[in-house]
């Protein structure tokens, strides 16, 4: 039985696993191609926000194998595979299924990040804790807490702070980043994500459904409710006191932190999904018909995600082809977007030269040039705004002079 799950934990994860890659992919993506891996952990981390054992890990696996989309995301596609092997061997068959072809967690075992990989570290740590394997839960979690920093918060559910020993080689590197953090927290705080109730309420439905939404919000927020609902019944028949603190204690404690530094988006908690899962699997144990109900719902929402472009990654790789099917100028904003670009070779600027055509990049314009300046300088300078093209996120303005 367990060997067919995996075959369709592995199929679920290898549908539109070409998609283009988003900003912070091509972060990772180019980091580890111009970085060696003292230079990863020296040059590159103090700038960025997590542990360097996934950039490490990919940097291994990118000089055998290369950068294309598929080489740089086949990692991932395996930590999400093995996640459901370990979520069996705590829970049984119908909390695999389940994890199988759950849309978020699929959706994040196709992506060039560490989340994935973090998810698997906590759910083997979780095996071995209740297996009272103490050498294999010691290393799993510590792996798990230098790969990404709320994998932390797991420290009170397993009451073991024998791993805390093994952090002491990364605290400076901790303080370098939560300064750098601080300093940008502020800017940034709907993008990394502020504690609020619909950040909160946020977290079940995309846990069950995905990044699939609806323009109507009305309906949207009937059919979210609906199936919240519906797993919501089960939930509350689980009884085992792991599965509810593992689920519920990190997003308490990480929604405490928000309250001071944001870092409430649902996706930082990817590796509490496991423990939604086995909860579901637990109430489940004996409902068929609602097991049944339960699956197909997620299935058809893993479904209408690959079929519906829309809900895909921002489409950089669709930017890129748009800004070559003329000569022109593509000015952005800030370098801080620059990696996407340089991922797909498309040359650009910051600084504005004169052309006939400009594509003006509008990604995240109100942080990235919150006074509009380039904008501002493109019309007074008898630029028209020729077309507005929306590559899934990655927004663009077309100026012909």
């Amino acid at each position: 039985m367990i060997i067919g799950i995996l075959i369709l934990s592995l199929v679920a994860r290898l549908v539109n696993l070409g998609q283009s890659l988003w900003l912070d992919e091509a972060i990772t993506a180019v980091a580890v191609k111009n970085n060696s891996l003292i230079q990863l952990v020296a040059n590159f981390s103090p700038g960025d926000f997590h542990p360097p054992l996934y950039y490490l890990l990919l940097k291994l696996w990118t000089d055998l194998f290369g950068y294309s989309e598929l080489a740089l995301r086949l990692p991932s596609v395996v930590f999400g595979v093995l996640t459901v092997f370990f979520v069996y061997k705590i829970g049984g068959k119908k909390a695999a299924l389940l994890m199988s072809v759950n849309p978020l967690a699929v959706y994040y075992s196709q992506e060039a990040r560490m989340y994935s990989l973090a998810t698997l570290l906590v759910t083997a740590a979780g095996c071995f804790f209740l297996k009272k394997k103490t050498v294999p839960f010691v290393a799993s979690f510590v792996a798990a807490m230098y790969t990404d920093y709320l994998p932390w918060l797991m420290l009170p559910v397993f009451w073991s702070w024998r791993p805390l020993m093994f952090l002491i080689p990364l605290a400076p590197l901790l303080a370098v980043q939560l300064r750098a953090g601080f300093s940008v927290s502020s800017e940034w705080g709907n993008v990394l994500g502020s504690f609020n109730l619909k950040n909160f309420l946020l977290v079940p439905v995309k846990f069950i459904i995905g990044r699939i939404t609806l323009e109507n919000k009305l309906l949207y927020g009937l059919a979210s409710i609906s199936v919240v609902a519906v797993h919501g019944w089960a939930l509350l028949k689980a009884r085992t006191r792991l599965y509810w603190l593992w689920f519920l204690g990190p997003l308490i404690l990480g929604g405490l932190i928000s309250l001071k530094t944001p870092i409430f988006s649902y996706f930082r908690f990817l590796f509490v999904l496991p423990a939604f899962i086995l909860l579901l699997g637990e109430g489940l144990e004996k409902r068929n018909k609602l097991f049944a109900v339960i699956f197909l719902i997620q299935l058809g929402a893993l479904m209408i995600f690959n079929v519906f472009p829309n809900f895909w990654r921002e489409d950089w790789k669709g930017a890129t082809k748009y800004f070559q099917s003329e000569p022109g100028l593509v000015l952005i904003p800030n370098v801080a977007q620059a990696a996407a670009l340089d991922y797909y070779s498309q040359k650009y600027t910051d600084v504005f030269t004169p052309a006939r055509t400009v594509f003006l990049l509008r990604y995240v314009q109100e942080i990235s040039d919150p006074r509009d300046l380039k904008r501002k300088r493109l019309e007074d300078g008898g630029y028209r705004l020729a077309e507005i093209k929306n590559f899934n996120g990655v927004v663009v303005w077309k100026y012909d002079l």
